[in-house]
């Protein structure tokens, strides 16, 4: 984790108590005080909108799949007013932290765990909001358990009929969870947010990333190159439904990547 922009003291200071440092981000850093979550927008060059869709976005959304924003407010660092929002503490860690320790999922863990991301992705698009960055790391577990993933950071996400702020073509998101269209510079819409939930769900079932070699660099075209000629197998004794769920999500075509609902329902099928 990298070291955050103010020291604790200081923010203890500002909030009136004892801070632990959850992460930090490009343009803020989150910290533990009390029961809560809060994310400290520390950088000045962090877009006003981009902040407002963030609380727009968790204000329409109603889920236990996603996180519940608790409030807004201003902190004093570094000498000036800094915006902040106020989350609902999730114990249990992000997904990120998981992989990078070997804490795997089992199979039956890591079906709950797939069910859980499509309720919260299925929730969030019926209030007509589309995440666009979905990856281990935006990824909480309520208490650590796999079948109560908990979507974080909506500070990419927009409205599905809004206008974006993104000056297309432009890649938004974390290139090694986005769709193809989305490294294309296209518009990320409901469908990206099922390949980044399929491609992240892959993983943790067949514990490495589907398309991408640790550590290797890759230019856009090759992350599309890569995702056309298909993913690495799943682990022998993945369920055949489960399979082929995982594989219509991340598949090219966006069409054929149906619906979080459909899915879900594909998923009850398959056991």
């Amino acid at each position: 984790m990298q070291a955050s922009r103010f020291p604790a003291a200081e923010v203890e200071a500002a909030l009136g108590g004892p801070v632990i440092l959850l992460g930090t981000g490009s343009f803020g850093d989150t910290w533990r005080y009390q029961d809560t979550a809060v994310k400290i927008i520390c950088s000045g060059s962090y877009p006003p909108q981009r902040l407002d869709r963030e609380v727009n976005g968790l204000r329409r959304v109603s889920s236990p799949h996603v996180v519940r924003l608790l409030g807004t407010r201003a902190v004093m660092l570094g000498g000036q007013q800094r915006p902040a929002l106020v989350f609902e503490y999730i114990a249990g860690g992000d997904v990120a932290r998981r992989i990078s320790v070997g804490r795997w999922p089992s199979h039956a863990e890591g079906v709950a765990f797939l069910r859980g991301l499509l309720t919260g992705v299925r929730d969030m698009h019926a209030a007509g909001v589309v995440h666009r960055d979905i990856k281990p790391g935006n990824i909480a577990l309520r208490e650590g358990d796999w079948s109560r993933p908990v979507l974080l950071d909506l500070g990419l996400a927009r409205s599905a009929d809004e206008a974006t702020i993104t000056v297309y073509p432009a890649a938004v998101g974390t290139a090694r969870y986005m769709a193809p269209e989305q490294l294309e510079g296209r518009r990320a819409r409901k469908a990206a947010d099922l390949f980044a939930v399929g491609a992240t769900v892959r993983e943790v079932l067949g514990r490495q990333h589907p398309f991408y070699d640790d550590g290797a660099s890759y230019t856009h075209a090759d992350m599309i190159a890569l995702i056309a000629k298909g993913p690495h197998p799943l682990p022998a004794g993945t369920h055949g439904g489960v399979a082929d769920l995982l594989d219509r999500l991340t598949t090219v075509p966006e069409h054929e990547r149906g619906s979080a609902s459909s899915s879900l329902r594909r998923l009850g099928r398959a056991g």
